[in-house]
């Protein structure tokens, strides 16, 4: 008759130590976990394992963009700021043999709104797609404008002067500032990657 597991584990098998060892009772607290890994059960983190870091990504542009949003101010109240910053894409720290993979494909996009002297003009600043892979560091960044309905009683002149004068801001401020901010998330990302 072929032995079985059941016949294997049977104590009068195990008492000699031929056949096998006797079944032993882990002690958990005693077992070390490797602080450096992504998960507990991933000893040395061997095996692929994923952990999205979306959300970590999403959170620190925005963070680091509305800090301080405002672009242009004067004395008079008018005003050019950040109104909203919007990541989209997927980011993931990975794991496999021991080694940490980061992988991203992101787009970032930026809108922008100004209002002098009756007049409203908005910007939205928008990212190509930059990726984990990209052989430069820089990100190619896209200016659209288009005016908002201005307050009753503004001149047409008037209106497209500030519309001009908010374009060049947007160009000379926000488009360094955003492309800026590209280049720092891949940095960040690539420091927080775990």
């Amino acid at each position: 008759m072929p032995a079985t597991n059941a016949v294997l584990h049977d104590k009068r098998y195990s008492a000699d130590g031929i056949f096998c060892e006797p079944p032993k009772k882990l002690d958990t607290a005693a077992a070390p976990v490797e602080q450096n890994s992504q998960s507990q059960w991933n000893t040395n983190d061997y095996h692929w394992e994923e952990r999205d870091v979306t959300d970590f990504a999403r959170q620190a542009v925005s963070d680091r963009l509305l800090e301080d949003r405002t672009i242009w101010s004067d004395a008079n109240g008018n005003l050019l700021e950040i109104v909203n910053v919007e990541l989209s894409g997927d980011a993931a720290s990975n794991v496999r043999k021991g080694k940490r993979i980061l992988t991203y494909a992101l787009r970032l996009k930026v809108t922008c709104e100004g209002r002098r002297n009756g007049a409203r003009l908005r910007g939205v600043l928008s990212s190509d797609e930059f990726c984990h892979d990209d052989d430069q560091r820089e990100v190619v960044v896209n200016l659209a404008t288009e005016p908002m309905e201005s307050d009753a009683g503004v001149e047409v002149n008037r209106a497209m002067k500030a519309h001009e004068m908010f374009a060049r801001v947007l160009k000379k401020k926000a488009l360094p500032l955003v492309e800026g901010a590209c280049v720092w998330l891949r940095d960040h990302l690539e420091e927080h990657r775990g």
